[in-house]
C-alpha cells in the first residue's frame, strides 16, 4: 500500500458508511464473492478483495475493511465503494465497450462535477509530463497500457469493475486533453453516484502516485 491509500474514518460520512454495511450484510456473502469476482473465506468470515493493484480484506457481517496482513484501513471513499460493489455486483461480464460517464443512467447530471473534478486534475497534472513516467504511475495502480491517446491505462478499480483514463498530451500549440471511460456492465456493480466517486478517488490517486514516484527519485 501506498501512504496516501491509508485513510480514517471521517463522522460526516458515517451515515453513509453505516446504510452501506447494511446493504452488504443482508446479503449471503458466497454469492456476493461469486457475482463480484472476490473470494470469501468462510472460518475466518472475511472475504478478500483486489483493487487498484492491492488485496483488502472484508470482515463479514461487520463489514471493517483493512488491507491484507495489515491493521490500516482505506480511506472511507474506498471502503464504502468496495460495499457497494460487493452488494451489487451480479455477475455482468465485462464487454469491453467503453462507454462515457454520460451515457451511465442519469450520468448528464453529474457531469459538471466530472469535469471539475476528474477531467480538469488530469489534464493539469499530466499535459506536459513524460508519457512514460505516466504510465508507471499508473501500473502501480494495477493498470493495463492499452491502445489510444497518448497514454491509455485501464484500472481495475474491482476485478468486474476497470475504468480506462485517456491522455492527450499538451505541447506549445495545443492544450492538452482527458477523458475517463467506463465498460457498458459498469452501472451492474455501481450506481452513478459510486461511480462518481470512484473516478474522482482514482484521478486523486493516480496524481498522488505519480507525485509519490516523482518525490522519491529527486
Amino acid at each position: 500500500m501506498f501512504p496516501y491509500m491509508i485513510g480514517e474514518d471521517k463522522d460526516g460520512y458515517k451515515p453513509a458508511l453505516e446504510y452501506a454495511v447494511k446493504c452488504f450484510a443482508e446479503k449471503a456473502p458466497l454469492k456476493m464473492s461469486e457475482k463480484s469476482g472476490a473470494t470469501f473465506d468462510s472460518k475466518q468470515s472475511t472475504m478478500r478483495i483486489k483493487s487498484l493493484g492491492q488485496m483488502l480484506d472484508v470482515k463479514y457481517p461487520e463489514g471493517e475493511i483493512v488491507f491484507s496482513n495489515s491493521k490500516h484501513m482505506p480511506p472511507w471513499n474506498w471502503r464504502w465503494l468496495i460495499l457497494h460493489y460487493l452488494s451489487r455486483a451480479d455477475n455482468t461480464p465485462i464487454t469491453n465497450k467503453l462507454i462515457s460517464y454520460r451515457e451511465l443512467e442519469n450520468g448528464s447530471v453529474n457531469y459538471p462535477a466530472i469535469l471539475s473534478k476528474i477531467i480538469n486534475p488530469l489534464v493539469k497534472k499530466f499535459s506536459q509530463e513524460p508519457v512514460e513516467q505516466i504510465k508507471a504511475a499508473c501500473l502501480k495502480l494495477g493498470a493495463s497500457i492499452e491502445e489510444g491517446g497518448d497514454v491509455c491505462a485501464k484500472i481495475h478499480l474491482f476485478p468486474k469493475f476497470p475504468l480506462t483514463i485517456k491522455l492527450w498530451l499538451g505541447d506549445e500549440e495545443f492544450k492538452g486533453s482527458a477523458n475517463i471511460l467506463f465498460d457498458i456492465s459498469a452501472n451492474q456493480y455501481l450506481d452513478t453516484e459510486a461511480i462518481n466517486e470512484a473516478g474522482i478517488m482514482v484521478s486523486y490517486f493516480l496524481i498522488k502516485q505519480y507525485e509519490l514516484m516523482q518525490t522519491r527519485n529527486c
